[in-house]
């Protein structure tokens, strides 16, 4: 039997097939006469409208769900789909603007709300979100004239759609935007505008929690007014509304994540004390986890015996109770990783499961290791359950670790990405033996590289703290693996990039390219101090190799700016000239290469980088999530890395979550207790 596929799921370039098949059927038919016509019966008519309208109402919701848990980049992935089908939905669009600006990409949040502005819109929804890019953006900038001008932009936007719906007995929209305009007042030290809407404020804020029914929807009116409170100068006041505010926020971490973000600004503005702040708005923390699988039988020396079970299970509840984390982040192997995904799941938290390899490869080699516990049914079930299951790379070759150390990283990278995001704090929880020796990829490993990494870590004692035998999930490379395998396998970070406008060079025009531009990359490679270790071109591509994604991504930038900066009209070439680079992290084959008597590094993630290159906007750096996430866990500084969404990669490659690479801006960060 033959499964179906939604028209949703389908990709571009497989929906541009089977549009071009029905109009080449539409044609046929006229050619033999036939006229195709709308629908006639307005209840067909109104059917279809009321199915598209109420997917997009779904997505709607969903994506909603998702921004108050604080995970804009599964929002906008919902909202991309949704839009497929429904591009010129307002409502879609809107959230996919907040879903952008929460998760980073503020540029593009920014181009996307004017774009609709132009388009006639202007509700206070789509200029709400407007004007807090342009807030956002002028809390970045560290130009003091364009800071200048984005809080100008902002609060004009804010006082204007404030008195508008003041106006029109709009309470919602006029606390919402009357808030915004008396911060963006107070920025910019015009107390007395930020005074006057402040305590205007507070009132439609009583007046709209008056006519409320629900707990669940007073969130806002309640942090609204302690925002006000704040402005006024009343702290005592703004302590217990925003206190009370945390009580109705739940599980809805993003919003109390984007509350607290603005106390901050506001009270460092004032310079005034904000400890007291992080005390009452505490976010729980991220989690993630690792552990020794269940012994296997016939095990030599007991480290998780499965008679223990149940002590490890309570012991690792009692910790998780007390952490009450947001959300989790590792792998599923029968043991611990079960146990700590079925407490977090008890607990409400978020499950963000990544495995090394392909379900099925896993589940043979690191679950159905003893036919009691009823670990596969288990492991099923938590995959069903999790918000996010992702699969990181192909089963290594026999007794490599890469594979495993990846994929430690992967994980370790999303969670500290989800704790940044969040403005909380990451948490290490390790079922383990103790024995810090252990094998590459294995959970001692893992503990080793938290702890250098200022990771706090819980642990979970299991076993004796004695030498334990290799695990399962995690195989030791032994000198006879590396005699009999003709590669090395390790992970290495790879950039790959071409010139913009190559193709458009006249014969007079090659040799020029390659003795300035070619040679001016070159240059770069000999004098920076983050050199590539491996070259290779074709043409006008660029294949590099580094030795981690720290390396790689100022690399990446220092080329860019190199290329786009140059004036190419200089040396008789295009003015337009430019780079377009893209970046992965992955674990690859490296060995000699038999015709050239070269390096070569290849594999499946080399093709992927490959992929990412040809969709980077000219001008721009894109990376992987893998790549952001091994830089986030290896504690790369002086990068910043902002969600783009789940694209489309080149030569019908699949869909992969991408991010924007640009420089850290500089100053001080606060970090959240």
């Amino acid at each position: 039997m033959t499964g179906t596929i939604a028209w949703a799921d389908l990709a571009p370039a497989e929906k541009a097939a089977w549009y071009d098949l029905a109009e080449q059927s539409l044609c046929a038919l006229a050619s033999l006469g036939f006229r195709v016509e709308p629908s006639s019966d307005p209840a067909h008519v109104q059917a279809a409208e009321d199915r598209t309208l109420a997917l997009a109402d779904d997505a709607a919701w969903q994506a909603e769900e998702l921004l108050g848990m604080g995970e804009p980049l599964l929002a906008y992935n919902t909202l991309q789909k949704a839009l497929v089908e429904q591009p010129a939905n307002l409502r879609l669009r809107q959230l996919k603007g907040l879903a952008l600006a929460r998760s980073g990409a503020l540029q593009r949040a920014n181009e996307l709300l004017s774009a609709l502005r132009a388009e006639g819109h202007a509700d206070g929804e789509t200029l709400g979100l407007l004007a807090r890019t342009h807030k956002d953006l002028a809390l970045l900038d560290e130009d003091d004239e364009h800071k200048a001008l984005h809080l100008e932009a902002a609060y004009e936007i804010y006082a204007t759609g404030y008195r508008e719906s003041r106006r029109a007995g709009a309470i919602d929209d006029a606390y919402y935007t009357g808030i915004n305009a008396a911060t963006m007042a107070f920025l910019r030290e015009d107390r007395e505008a930020a005074t006057a809407i402040a305590r205007d404020v507070e009132q439609l804020c009583e007046e709209a929690l008056a006519s409320i029914d629900d707990p669940a929807l007073s969130y806002w009116p309640q942090a609204t007014r302690a925002e006000a409170a704040l402005i006024l100068g009343n702290h005592d006041v703004a302590r217990d509304r925003y206190a009370a505010a945390v009580r109705l926020a739940g599980s809805r971490y993003g919003h109390l994540s984007t509350t607290r973000h603005q106390a901050h600004l506001l009270l460092e503005h004032a310079n005034a004390d904000s400890a007291w702040l992080d005390e009452v708005m505490r976010v729980p923390p991220v989690l993630v986890y690792t552990g020794h699988m269940v012994d296997a039988p016939g095990r030599a020396q007991a480290r998780f015996d499965p008679a223990n079970e149940a002590a490890i299970r309570a012991d690792i509840y009692a910790r998780l109770d007390k952490l009450r984390p947001a959300a989790a982040y590792g792998s599923a192997a029968c043991g611990a990783d079960i146990l700590c995904l079925e407490c977090v799941r008890e607990l409400g938290g978020e499950l963000h499961i990544v495995l090394p390899f392909s379900v099925d490869e896993f589940r043979a080699t690191s679950v159905d290791l003893r036919e009691d516990g009823r670990w596969g049914d288990r492991f099923e079930q938590l995959l069903e359950d999790a918000n996010e299951v992702l699969v990181v790379s192909e089963q290594p070759p026999t007794g490599c670790s890469s594979t495993y150390e990846y994929a430690n990283m992967i994980m370790t990278g999303l969670a500290r990405l989800r704790a940044q995001l969040l403005d909380t704090r990451l948490q290490g929880l390790a079922v383990w033996d103790g024995n810090a020796a252990g094998e590459p990829g294995g959970t001692g490993s893992v503990v080793t590289a938290w702890r250098e990494r200022g990771v706090p870590v819980e642990h979970v004692q299991v076993g004796n703290g004695a030498t334990a035998a290799p695990s399962v999930a995690a195989p030791a490379t032994t000198p006879d693996a590396e005699r009999s395998w003709p590669f090395t396998y390790s992970i290495e970070a790879m950039l790959f990039a071409d010139a913009v406008g190559y193709s458009r060079l006249s014969e007079q025009q090659i040799p020029l390219f390659f003795e300035h531009y070619t040679g001016a990359i070159a240059s770069l490679n000999s004098v920076t101090e983050h050199p590539a270790k491996h070259l290779e071109t074709a043409g006008d591509g660029i294949y590099m190799v580094f030795d981690d994604p720290g390396t790689a991504g100022h690399f990446a930038l220092e080329l860019s700016e190199l290329i786009n900066g140059r004036n190419w009209q200089e040396v008789g070439l295009p003015e337009d000239l430019g780079i377009r680079i893209g970046l992965h992290c992955g674990p690859i084959y490296v060995a000699t290469d038999p015709i050239t008597r070269q390096t070569l590094y290849s594999g499946v993630h080399t093709s992927r980088t490959a992929r990412i290159e040809p969709i980077t906007p000219p001008g721009q750096v894109y990376a992987s999530s893998a790549f952001a996430a091994v830089a986030t866990a290896n504690g790369v500084d002086g990068l910043r890395f902002s969600y783009i969404g789940c694209t489309q990669l080149a030569k019908h490659y699949g869909v992969l979550p991408l991010y924007h690479v640009k420089r850290a801006r500089r100053g001080r960060t606060r970090t959240s207790s």
